[in-house]
């Protein structure tokens, strides 16, 4: 890749970005349900309900993806991200990273779990001989 392209995708990923903080509330809501339709094994929503609201608030989301668990929240409408590494159900770690890294490391990481899933699959259809 060339650093024009490198500078121009980063432009992009900015904007994208600034565009998301700037009603983090509802952009939250529609990003988390959009992974707990497409991953609701790993997807755990997190919402706050007041006594006597009808429909909570939804305040969080963090996604299951091998050993980690990445953690987006809005706090005072402001996102904080965090990634935390557990192992047979104890945390070991948890890194506080800014949205952008965070966005950029679950997107690598579902990647790459889309990818292992795929190769399973032909794995799979090559010794049924399909």
């Amino acid at each position: 890749m060339t650093a024009e392209g490198s500078a121009g995708s980063f432009d992009l990923e900015a904007a994208w970005l600034r565009r998301f903080q700037a009603d983090a509330q509802s952009n939250l809501r529609a990003f988390a349900l959009s992974l707990r339709e497409a991953m609701p094994e790993q997807v755990t929503i997190e919402e706050h309900r007041g006594l006597f609201e009808r429909n909570g608030t939804i305040t969080g989301v963090s996604i299951e993806l091998g050993d980690h668990q990445y953690v987006l929240r809005v706090a005072k409408g402001r996102l904080q991200a965090s990634i935390a590494m557990i192992v047979r159900g104890i945390t070991l770690n948890t890194k506080t990273l800014d949205a952008a890294e965070w966005f950029k490391r679950l997107a690598e990481e579902t990647r790459k779990a889309s990818e292992q899933a795929k190769s399973l699959s032909q794995s799979i259809n090559r010794f049924m001989g399909q």
